[in-house]
C-alpha cells in the first residue's frame, strides 16, 4: 500500500460526523491498495465533553473547540464541514483560503449569497489544485449510477416525464423536541433543503437536463414545538416542499418532500419515463433498479428489476461481497469519500461523479428560487435571481 497519508480534520460529532469518521476508518482496507490512505487527525465542535468523546471513539489524534485550530495544521490536508447549515459558509471558504481540500454536507449554503461565496472561493483555490465536493452521496448509489447510464446512453431515448418523492415522518413525533433543524435562520429550510435538496442534485445528476424556472408550494403543519427543556418555539421551517422544475427543452420535473408523511421513514422514489422505456429507483430497495424497455417483445413487457450487485459490470460492487450480497446506506458514504480521497492523490477531476460547489450553486439556486416562488404563488426564473 502506498504509505501516503491525508490528514482529516472533522468539523462536528453528530449524524453525519460520525457516518463520515466511520466511512475513513473503513477506507483503506475497504479499497486496498490506495493511492493515499485518512489519517484522523482533528476533530472540532463547540462542545469539550462531547468533541473529546467523539474523538476518542474514532481515533482522531485529538481534538478541539474551535474550528480555526485545524487551518494551520500542517498535518492537515482535507477540512470535512458536517456542521450545521448555518455553519458551512465560513469554515468552508476560509479551508479553501488556506490550501485545504473541502467536503461540505448537504444543504450547500445557508443562503445564495453564501452559496455564492462558497463557489467563488472554490473556484479560486482550484486554480491552486485544491479540490471541493459537497456530500451529496446519493450520486454513489450503484443503481442510481446505472440509471444514469440508460438515460445518458439513450436506452429509454426522449425524456418525457421525471419525478421523484422523497418522504419520512419524522416531524409526525409530537413528543420529538424542537432543535436549530426547525429554525429557518440555522437550516435555511426544512422538506426543501434536507431532503429535496438530494433530489434536486439528483435531477441533474441523473438527465444533465439544467432547470430553467420552478413553481413550488410549501406548509408546515405543526407550528410550535417545545424544546429540551419544555419552552415552546415557533416551528420556521417547511414541512411539505412541492417544486415543479422546468428544464430547458420544456419539460417539467416534479419533485415531492414530506417529513410528516405517516408511515414512511426515509423513503426516496424516482421514476422517469422515455419514449423507449422506464427507470425507477426506491431507497428502500436500494440495490435494485426497475427497468421497462418497449424493446421487449409485448407478451413480456413489464418493469423488471436488476439486482445492481454484480462486481464485473456494476459501479463499486467488485470492492465489496459476492454477487445479490446488498450493500446499504453507509456504503454510499464510504464510496464517496473514497472517490474525493483518490481525486486529491491523483489530480482527476471531483466531477461529474461527485458535486462540485459549483453543482451544489446550481441546487441553491433551485432551492432559492422555490422559496421565492411559494412567496409569489409564481414561476421564478433562475436567471432573475
Amino acid at each position: 500500500m502506498n504509505d501516503r497519508k491525508l490528514g482529516i480534520g472533522m468539523i462536528g460529532y453528530g449524524f453525519m460526523g460520525r457516518a463520515h469518521s466511520m466511512c475513513f476508518n473503513r477506507m483503506a482496507e475497504v479499497f486496498y491498495p490506495m493511492a493515499a490512505v485518512p489519517q484522523l487527525v482533528t476533530m472540532a465542535a463547540t462542545t469539550e465533553s462531547k468533541v473529546c468523546e467523539s474523538a476518542k471513539r474514532h481515533g482522531y489524534l485529538g481534538w478541539t473547540t474551535d474550528w480555526r485550530d485545524m487551518l494551520a495544521d500542517e498535518r492537515i490536508d482535507i477540512i470535512d464541514n458536517t456542521a450545521p447549515t448555518f455553519a458551512h459558509a465560513e469554515p468552508s471558504i476560509a479551508a479553501l483560503k488556506a490550501g485545504k481540500h473541502i467536503i461540505v454536507e448537504k444543504p450547500f449554503a445557508l443562503t445564495l449569497q453564501e452559496g455564492r461565496a462558497m463557489a467563488a472561493a472554490a473556484e479560486e483555490a482550484a486554480e491552486k489544485g485544491v479540490q471541493n465536493i459537497v456530500a451529496f452521496n446519493y450520486r454513489f448509489v450503484p443503481a442510481l449510477r446505472l440509471a444514469r447510464k440508460l438515460i445518458l446512453d439513450g436506452t429509454i431515448g426522449e425524456l418525457y416525464q421525471y419525478r421523484s418523492v422523497y418522504v419520512g415522518d419524522r416531524h409526525t413525533d409530537l413528543s420529538s423536541p424542537y432543535t436549530w433543524r426547525m429554525d429557518v435562520n440555522k437550516a435555511g429550510g426544512g422538506a426543501l433543503t434536507d431532503i429535496n435538496s438530494h433530489a434536486v442534485d439528483m435531477m441533474g445528476f441523473l438527465t444533465g437536463m439544467e432547470t430553467k424556472s420552478v413553481m413550488s408550494w410549501m406548509d408546515t403543519f405543526i407550528p410550535e414545538r417545545a424544546d429540551v427543556d419544555g419552552n415552546m418555539q415557533q416551528v420556521t421551517i417547511d414541512e411539505v416542499s412541492l417544486i415543479m422544475a422546468k428544464w430547458g427543452n420544456g419539460k417539467v420535473a416534479t419533485l415531492e418532500a414530506s417529513r410528516v408523511a405517516t408511515g414512511y421513514k426515509n423513503t426516496l422514489r424516482i421514476e422517469i419515463h422515455g419514449s423507449e422505456g422506464g427507470i425507477i429507483f426506491d431507497l428502500s430497495r436500494g440495490n435494485e433498479l426497475q427497468f421497462f424497455s418497449k424493446k421487449d417483445p409485448l407478451s413480456v413487457q413489464g418493469f423488471r428489476a436488476i439486482s445492481v450487485t454484480e462486481p464485473a459490470v456494476h459501479d463499486f460492487c467488485k470492492y465489496w461481497w459476492p454477487r445479490g450480497h446488498n450493500m446499504g446506506w453507509e456504503h454510499n458514504h464510504l464510496h464517496m469519500l473514497h472517490h474525493f480521497m483518490n481525486c486529491i492523490a491523483t489530480g482527476e477531476s471531483v466531477g461529474p461523479w461527485g458535486a462540485t460547489f459549483t453543482d451544489g450553486l446550481k441546487c441553491q439556486e433551485i432551492l432559492e428560487a422555490a422559496k421565492l416562488s411559494n412567496q409569489r404563488g409564481q414561476w421564478v426564473d433562475i436567471r432573475t435571481l
